[in-house]
């Protein structure tokens, strides 16, 4: 469990995203739920031959996702994360999980009663994945208590041109700014960046964007206020108004609470 070595991501991974709304009356039962899933995993798979990456996050939802001040709203949310090498590794993990008690209870119960978001994206666009760019950077995978940033946006397809080229430059961006180096040492504010693209319906298109940050709320700000003053003009205001109108966020009010 949490942090060890693990294949990086690839542009060819398939990837399953699974986002949860729940009433904070119900996340008792939830939480014991998303243990037992944990327990499964690590029962079925093992880390970097069949499953490259997965860890479950959860956080009070906030009234306005990008806004820590605008209080909760009564909810948590809960985000689960898998990555497989390639499709076949992910049709393989349903074929392994039809007997486990938890496949019956989520499909049956827990996605029709909480579900807010659930992609299984057969070719993930993942730009890159922070491990070595100056030589001194572990291999690193999401851990415990570590803090996720994840956000789904649904877009006209019709501006999938323009919506690609904004995350390019979110990606190009994330790359120089995501590293701060006191004393000379190379300390990683962001050890997860991908975003993922699929077909949603004939005429919109789905990305979601996912972060990890290890440093959580320190780093998460710091980044933010790179944001205001680095990327390129206009690109912030487009971003948050996608956060908005978004189907589905967490946006530093969470942390992992499983991983392997």
């Amino acid at each position: 469990m949490g942090c060890g070595p693990s294949a990086p991501s690839m542009m060819a991974s398939s990837t399953i995203d699974i986002a949860l709304r729940v009433p904070d009356a119900d996340v008792a039962a939830v939480d014991a739920f998303f243990a037992r899933v944990a327990q499964a995993f690590a029962r079925v798979h093992t880390k970097g031959v069949d499953i490259q990456q997965f860890y479950i996050a959860k956080g009070a939802a906030r009234v306005n996702a990008m806004d820590a001040a605008s209080g909760t709203s009564g909810f948590t949310e809960y985000y689960m994360y898998e990555e497989y090498a390639d499709v076949a590794s992910a049709k393989a993990h349903f074929e392994k999980f039809q007997n486990e008690p938890i496949f019956k209870e989520f499909g049956e119960v827990i996605m029709p009663k909480y579900g807010a978001c659930f992609k299984a994206v057969k070719t993930g666009r993942d730009d890159f994945v922070l491990q070595s760019w100056n030589g001194s950077v572990p291999e690193h995978s999401p851990a415990v208590g570590e803090t996720p940033f994840v956000a789904e946006f649904i877009v006209d397809k019709a501006k999938e041109e323009h919506y690609d080229e904004l995350f390019a430059s979110h990606q190009r961006f994330v790359q120089v700014t995501s590293s701060h180096t006191p004393k000379g040492t190379f300390e990683p504010r962001i050890t997860q960046y991908n975003v993922m693209k699929a077909n949603e319906g004939a005429d919109k298109i789905a990305y979601t964007m996912h972060m990890v940050f290890p440093g959580g709320d320190k780093a998460i700000n710091k980044h933010m206020d790179c944001q205001k003053l680095d990327w390129k003009l206009g690109a912030m205001e487009q971003f948050l108004a996608l956060v908005n109108s978004g189907s589905f966020a967490l946006m530093g009010n969470a942390r992992i609470i499983h991983a392997m």
